[in-house]
């Protein structure tokens, strides 16, 4: 009889367990998939969308020639003949091997420079491993302004070797309320955290080289 009422509680204690941790499951379940979506909620808002964007306008008309290149049309290549046919150092070598290298027919060389098509760029980032010089970036798709110019090279020196290299005057600087563009010697570049898209760098750029997302 004993072993009968043990076997009894025991059945009864089992299922009362299996009830409690079946409710605690579900509970545990509901939870989890509350901080999952909570998570990825967050992912969500803090996902931020990058194109690419050459930062040159040294093209054919203003940038100076450093010699005549007749060699392979590849920009690496070229960048391997003493940085390439243009006196910048950091000049855009306008053969297109980013243009090979990306698959969505998002870049076109226009005038010796590359030039992105900001709607076809997905942000995938193979133009920017493709360029030799270094000065394709990727910055936030809705990024209002951009520099078009990576010189690092002294005013003096950028005017001789391009009419429209960043000769870092800090005019845009000075205009700009939320400290977002600073040129310390070298080509003015924005921090796109602190942009608020006011455009007053655009307007004072006395080479015009600060330009607006179409």
């Amino acid at each position: 009889m004993n072993i009968v009422w043990a076997l009894v509680w025991f059945s009864v204690i089992s299922f009362g367990l299996g009830i409690i941790i079946a409710f605690a499951g579900k509970k545990f379940a509901v939870k989890a998939d509350e901080i999952a979506g909570e998570t990825m909620g967050e992912l969500a808002d803090n996902f931020v969308r990058y194109r690419a964007q050459v930062m040159c306008s040294g093209t054919s008309d203003k940038a100076r020639p450093k010699y005549e290149y007749t060699g392979i049309a590849d920009c690496v290549f070229a960048n391997s003949l003493a940085g390439g046919a243009k006196a910048c150092s950091n000049a855009c070598v306008g053969f297109g091997t980013c243009v090979k290298s990306c698959k969505f027919g998002a870049i076109i060389i226009i005038d010796g420079v590359a030039v992105v098509d900001c709607d076809k760029c997905t942000g995938c980032g193979l133009c920017v491993q493709s360029c030799p010089k270094k000065i394709i970036k990727l910055i936030p798709f809705d990024s209002a302004h951009w520099v078009g110019c990576a010189s690092r090279d002294k005013a003096a020196v950028t005017k001789k070797n391009c009419d429209a290299g960043c000769i870092a005057c800090k005019l845009c600087e000075k205009v700009c309320d939320s400290g977002a563009i600073k040129a310390n010697d070298a080509a003015a570049s924005i921090d796109y955290a602190k942009c608020t898209a006011c455009g007053k760098c655009a307007e004072m750029c006395p080479r015009n080289i600060i330009y607006a997302k179409k």
